[in-house]
């Protein structure tokens, strides 16, 4: 029976299809929101756990750049976070994966 090392462990890498190129392998979103100049927010998908996490649960945001209100935005935010997916938030100052 052979045993895992640490060696045959991958390690994290910077991830470039992320707005962000500071953001590892380990914290690869699964979505990205983030606000547009002209108004409202939009959603987009960064992963295939995403993509079937939002066909299931919120088909109406499917649509490329499709813009919703701050309202919509936070429910989003809270639904995904409670099945554990994770979203980058692109804001003014920068971006960060919650």
């Amino acid at each position: 029976m052979q045993h895992a090392t640490t060696e045959a462990a991958p390690q994290p890498t910077t991830n470039l299809s992320t707005g962000s190129s500071s953001i590892t392998d380990g914290e690869v979103p699964d979505f990205r929101l983030q606000k547009r100049d002209e108004g409202g927010w939009e959603v987009r998908v960064v992963s295939t756990r995403g993509s079937y996490w939002l066909r299931a649960n919120h088909v109406e945001l499917c649509g490329q750049g499709k813009q919703i209100d701050l309202s919509a935005a936070n429910a989003f935010l809270r639904a995904a976070r409670k099945d554990g997916l994770k979203t980058e938030y692109v804001g003014p100052n920068g971006s960060a994966v919650i």
